[in-house]
């Protein structure tokens, strides 16, 4: 298991999810929970859904922001 520094709720378990963030103790990944949130569902929900403090859910739209400001996109103009 890997610990993500500054994270209470978030781990990482070699082989499982295949090694993407999960709410510890849980399959849940990041963006399992985000992909709730885009579609519409309420942190509350989310977090009573997969039967997971709210705290984790916030912690999650942390950590996938934190993870964004570091991806470099490129666009290429389309004619």
């Amino acid at each position: 298991m890997v610990v993500i520094p500054g994270y209470k709720w978030l781990e990482i378990v070699p082989g499982r999810r295949g090694g993407r963030p999960t709410i510890k103790g849980t399959r849940i990944t990041v963006d399992d929970i985000l992909e709730m949130l885009a579609a519409g569902w309420k942190p509350e929900e989310v977090a009573e859904e997969f039967e997971i403090p709210v705290e984790a859910v916030y912690e999650a739209l942390r950590f996938a922001s934190k993870v964004l400001k570091r991806v470099t996109l490129v666009a290429e103009a389309t004619s």
